[in-house]
């Protein structure tokens, strides 16, 4: 558990500074969504943490991403975030199914055929490498892609 704490009066000025330069953090002025919304709950966090007036900074609307919550402004409630994450699509899967059906293939071509079953897949060939890396970590038996030396 964190301690709230006011300010010494030198920090204060900087404190203020920091949750005003953040709350500049927008759209408007170039930053991403995920950036603005960061940017905005960081400077909640602080106003709470300090225990400062709100109505003494400029306040933007609340960025429009899946980070922010319904209400907008200081102390808004966080939404709480879900058990598993939604953004799967089976690629992974996907890719570790061809490795071991197809161990002739190139990690390229397995990459090509990842991005043609699935929908916005962007599978690189450095991904499917990946994937064969951690089932040879976990034993899954992907086999090795090395030619064999005479």
């Amino acid at each position: 558990m964190t301690k709230t704490k006011k300010p010494s009066a030198r920090e204060l000025p900087l404190v203020k500074r920091r949750i005003a330069a953040l709350l500049d953090k927008t759209e408007a002025n170039g930053c991403t969504p995920g950036e603005a919304a960061a940017a905005f709950e960081k400077a909640e966090e602080l106003v709470a943490k300090y225990k400062l007036d709100p109505d003494s900074f400029r306040w933007p609307s609340r960025p429009s991403t899946p980070f922010g919550s319904a209400r907008s402004g200081p102390g808004a409630p966080k939404s709480p975030q879900a058990a598993a994450s939604s953004r799967g699509r089976g690629i992974g899967k996907l890719a570790e199914l061809l490795i071991v059906e197809h161990p002739d293939w190139t990690y390229r071509r397995i990459a090509k055929e990842v991005n043609a079953r699935i929908e916005g897949a962007r599978a690189s060939e450095k991904s499917v490498r990946w994937y064969a890396s951690q089932m040879r970590k976990r034993g899954d038996g992907a086999p090795g892609r090395r030619k064999k030396q005479a």
